[in-house]
């Protein structure tokens, strides 16, 4: 499948270019791949349009709740043997409730009908499955812009190293979480029968949602950026060059300044005639958009 391999966005010349700045700069070469390769994606996740980031979230999130989905199903199945072949299960708000087969039921609670049985799970599954599905797409969709936006304040599009980090990151998560966790005590309510309503709903006030966020938090980033830049066509690498190669200049003309000479003086290249000629350059490229 042509979607699944990760898609080269980026111009690996000007990924090599980023690399062999970083070098000059004094990192080794594991390091600087590291380095480039965190910074990329900072680069991209601050750059990405705002249709882009909210489709890449949406499709992370979503992701998330079919893997949800398939555990409960696993469950279920787990559940089903245990208690015996043809054992009926369905769902009653979201909860999966089992009743033993041979149950043949009183004159009070007489015994179920196999057909309702059947009907019963697969509609109430659906439901929830597409609820789920969507509010945790959306809460993907909002949390990608957290990032979006947090990035962009931190000075990724400016800097590589002094990246300004504000910690008023989690007040937006927390914002985000509200309103999907409130949607979600309000589909169980709807969807509990009145003798199980209250219970799950405190029950996933209390339990469901904190866990459910905290598990979300822990697999949305990874996959997020795995899933963006399948989304975005933005070559990253174009835009992180210039910051690199201005820093890692930068950093190799105060060290000549510090120490008389280059620290690299000698090395089969001198890093600080490239650090002259990277400055010389990117000046020049400054002021021709000045002029523009």
């Amino acid at each position: 499948m042509p979607w699944l391999p990760a898609p080269q966005r980026d111009s690996p010349e000007e990924i090599r270019a980023a690399h062999q700045a970083l070098v000059y700069a004094g990192h080794s070469g594991g390091e600087a791949a590291a380095a480039l390769k965190a910074h990329l994606y900072r680069v991209r996740a601050a750059s990405a349009s705002r249709r882009d980031t909210v489709l890449a979230g949406f499709l992370a999130g979503a992701a998330i709740a079919v893997g949800l989905a398939l555990v409960v199903l696993v469950a279920t199945f787990i559940i089903v043997v245990a208690f015996g072949p043809g054992a009926p299960v369905w769902t009653s708000g979201g909860v999966v409730v089992v009743r033993p087969a041979d149950n043949p039921g009183t004159a009070d609670t007489p015994a179920a009908d196999p057909g309702d049985a059947s009907r019963a799970p697969t509609l109430d599954m659906l439901v929830a499955a597409a609820t789920i599905e969507v509010l945790l797409g959306l809460a993907g969709a909002g949390l990608a812009l957290v990032s979006r936006d947090r990035w962009r304040r931190a000075g990724a599009l400016q800097t590589f190293t002094d990246l300004d980090l504000e910690r008023r990151a989690w007040l937006q998560t927390l914002a985000v979480w509200l309103p999907i966790g409130g949607l979600m005590l309000l589909a169980v309510g709807r969807q509990s029968g009145e003798e199980v309503a209250q219970g799950a709903v405190i029950a996933l006030a209390f339990v469901g949602v904190p866990l459910l966020a905290v598990l979300f938090d822990f697999t949305f980033p990874s996959l997020y950026r795995w899933v963006l830049p399948r989304v975005s066509r933005l070559d990253a690498a174009v835009l992180a060059r210039p910051i690199i190669e201005l820093e890692s200049a930068r950093r190799i003309r105060a060290e000549r300044q510090t120490y008389s000479r280059s620290a690299y003086h000698g090395a089969l290249y001198d890093q600080g005639a490239w650090a002259d000629e990277v400055l010389a350059r990117l000046d020049t490229s400054r002021t021709g958009k000045r002029r523009r």
